[in-house]
């Protein structure tokens, strides 16, 4: 359960800037448009933050022979003491762990009656600790009492079936997108698109914070075995709608492939906009070639019918595939419990975080984490951090890290 390992996320300030020199600090060329401010850095090297991450806990793995600290499809969620919640796609349940590791509780089973989940897909934490698991295959929000006195369910957004999105709650309000298991088209071919909701806490919508267009998506129809098989796929390397929730109820938004953020407001006026060079990088032939092999390595899907062996399905796939013009910067998206934004950047490596820039509410930089092990799955308590990954056997484990800045 326990480790000596220390986890650096980023290399000491002298070694950061051997090779490229930083200022003090990095300044914003400051404008305002219509009242929203816009803040644009250039693509300089910024201070180096000497950040690192100490490893408290690992939880899970192949050698623990207990089934409180096995599972699979995990998702995170953590309070402000420290308490770690695993939603176990798989076993449809949430596992509840201290700030050392240990089990506490779970909640939750398999099936559609109250308290049960079928196909749980995220889970965030509601006020008096509530924890809110979306269910797409029971159509709805499931919210358990935390200390295991029973559930509830709410509907709203969760009506709408094929809704994979995650959720977040802040500000009296939760957030959630009605983004499709499938890229979804209307009558006239055009890509719909996907809008960012915010919702009472009884399920009544309120807001739409903000609408992303995806690009346009390529319909691929084969045969398969016999078995008729469309696919809708969007193109490889397109921009993703990313965002995270301030404690204020204040939604920071990215969905460009160049460095933007917005800094929304709740009823979803953009209050500002922040801005990093370099931009976005074409979309070389070697980029694609890689994104044809991923898609031919992934295992094909369990349709009905479909034989489990199905490459073909993949092949298709990747002879098929569209792409974008250029590779996105921004590959990950979160807010800490200081309210400070967290930036995951590209820099050559398509989909790679090689790169975290963190800043304050008021888009000032603060500085860079270079070089970074990983983008933490979770940040959380008075200054924890969370990261799923998987032991040499290849099953899932939660590395728990104090950040030492």
């Amino acid at each position: 359960m326990r480790t000596s390992i220390l986890l650096l996320l980023a290399c000491a300030t002298a070694a950061c800037g051997a090779d490229s020199p930083a200022r003090d600090s990095l300044v914003a060329v400051v404008d305002t448009v219509d009242g929203v401010e816009h803040l644009s850095y250039p693509a300089d090297p910024a201070s180096p933050l000497a950040w690192r991450f100490d490893t408290l806990a690992v939880i899970g793995g192949a050698a623990v022979d207990d089934e409180n600290y096995q599972f699979q499809n995990a998702r995170l969620a953590g309070n402000a003491q420290g308490h770690l919640f695993v939603l176990d796609g798989q076993g449809k349940r949430i596992l509840r762990y201290d700030e050392r590791g240990s089990f506490v509780q779970s909640y939750g089973r398999e099936g559609g009656g109250p308290g049960e989940l079928r196909m749980p897909i995220s889970i965030a934490l509601g006020p008096g600790d509530s924890l809110w698991v979306p269910d797409m295959m029971n159509r709805r929000i499931t919210i358990f009492d935390p200390v295991g006195a029973g559930s509830r369910i709410i509907g709203g957004a969760a009506d709408r079936g094929m809704n994979v999105s995650d959720v977040s709650l802040a500000g009296g309000s939760y957030y959630r997108t009605a983004e499709a298991f499938v890229p979804r088209a209307s009558a006239d071919g055009e890509e719909l698109p996907v809008p960012l909701v915010r919702y009472a806490l009884d399920g009544t919508a309120l807001d739409t914070v903000w609408r992303h267009q995806p690009l346009p998506s390529n319909e691929v129809r084969f045969e398969l075995g016999g078995m008729p098989i469309t696919r809708r796929m969007r193109p490889a390397y397109a921009p993703a709608l990313r965002w995270a929730v301030l404690s204020d109820g204040r939604v920071v938004v990215s969905d460009s492939a160049n460095y933007v953020l917005h800094i929304i407001l709740p009823e979803g006026t953009i209050e500002r906009t922040i801005r990093r060079g370099p931009p976005a990088r074409p979309v070389t032939e070697a980029d694609r070639e890689a994104a044809r092999e991923r898609e031919r390595n992934l295992p094909p899907p369990r349709l009905p019918g479909m034989p489990a062996d199905a490459q073909e399905f993949r092949n298709k796939g990747a002879e098929n595939m569209t792409f974008a013009d250029v590779i996105p910067r921004i590959t990950n998206l979160a807010v800490d419990p200081k309210d400070r934004i967290w930036v995951g950047v590209s820099m050559e490596k398509p989909g790679v975080t090689e790169r975290i820039d963190i800043y304050d509410t008021a888009g000032r930089l603060l500085g860079e984490i270079r070089n970074p092990a990983f983008f933490p799955s979770l940040l959380y308590g008075p200054n924890l951090a969370a990261q799923i990954t998987k032991d040499e056997f290849d099953v899932e484990q939660v590395v728990v890290m104090r950040v030492v800045e």
